[in-house]
């Protein structure tokens, strides 16, 4: 059974992963919105068992919790960040947004981007 993730229109899938993983991604995405002021944009659709993802603020999330990732050198806290953040670059780009970057303080975050969109891929 699959956890989709499609855009709030639902004209498209963003991600379809089993549903232990799409659950575990919306229970750290919502924690981490709660930790950081930032809504989601993930609302639960009871009728697919998945989530409706408004793209809108979904990139106002993404972008967030980039932002929050390149403005400090903690190791752990970009080690806790790291799969919530390039899971959500993912489906954000497959919804057709992208997050302002800030190569300077990356830290080496997106090396594993390509790995996560053939690892993620729905098409």
């Amino acid at each position: 059974m699959g956890y989709p993730f499609q855009s709030a229109d639902r004209s498209r899938t963003l991600w379809d992963p089993a549903l232990s993983v799409g659950q575990t991604y919306v229970a750290l995405a919502r924690k981490v919105g709660e930790q950081y002021g930032l809504p989601t944009g993930l609302t639960e659709n009871e009728r697919l068992g998945g989530s409706d993802v408004d793209l809108a603020v979904f990139q106002q999330f993404t972008q967030g919790v980039y932002d929050r990732y390149c403005s400090t050198n903690n190791f752990v806290l970009h080690g806790l960040l790291r799969g919530l953040l390039l899971t959500s670059i993912v489906i954000l780009e497959k919804g057709g947004g992208s997050v302002a970057r800030n190569h300077q303080w990356e830290d080496g975050l997106l090396e594993d981007l390509d790995a996560y969109v053939r690892a993620m891929w729905t098409d």
